[in-house]
């Protein structure tokens, strides 16, 4: 997945199996923009969307000018193009450290450094961060590290530990680990697949 996807998950009621998949989806893809879409509202079941990080709530019988204005509002766009309008005041304030993971994501990051360019103590930018993007910070940045792991590896022919060191893993073996725990093979067979295709 890229991280611009929407996804519309339906659910029945707040009991829901659907709940669960959006949680998975959230811890796996935090960037992923998820829609539930309902057939009967109450209170529960927004509150339950909302808590599992739903970013809208659609019923299943909405008119296609229901459905245009939710597509407006969840508007992926990419990183390079943020607007401050677009974006709520409390991501406005972990917009510098997400600025800083994206240009230096295989520096050394350390979430003192990334708290302080927030202005906020690590404790609180911890818990703040966790709030809005759905994960810690180290999964965000290793799931960012990943990404960049897979397109090096589709593009070039550089070995394992140079893709490693340049997607900002220290540790050949750690970063192999990482790898097939999240994306489900090792590094040599991903590269592997690639080149099939």
């Amino acid at each position: 997945m890229t991280g611009f996807e929407l996804i519309f998950i339906e659910i029945q009621d707040s009991q829901s199996n659907g709940f669960k998949l959006l949680r998975t989806i959230k811890q796996r893809f935090p960037e992923v923009k998820v829609v539930i879409v309902y057939h009967d509202l109450d209170a529960e079941l927004a509150v339950s969307a909302l808590r599992a990080g739903a970013e809208d709530i659609l019923s299943s019988n909405a008119t296609r000018q229901k459905v245009d204005a939710c597509l407006t509002r969840l508007h992926t766009h990419d990183d390079n193009m943020i607007n401050a309008e677009d974006i709520s005041q409390r991501e406005l304030s972990i917009l510098p450290a997400l600025t800083i993971i994206d240009k230096d994501i295989s520096a050394p990051l350390r979430e003192e450094e990334l708290a302080s360019a927030c202005q906020f103590s690590s404790t609180y930018f911890s818990r703040l961060f966790h709030n809005i993007m759905g994960v810690t910070l180290k999964q965000y940045i290793i799931k960012k590290r990943l990404d960049l792991a897979c397109g090096l590896l589709s593009s070039d022919q550089e070995k394992i530990s140079a893709v490693a060191l340049s997607a900002g893993f220290k540790d050949v073996s750690y970063f192999s680990r990482v790898f097939k725990k999240h994306i489900g093979c090792s590094p040599g067979e991903f590269r592997a697949s690639r080149q099939k295709k």
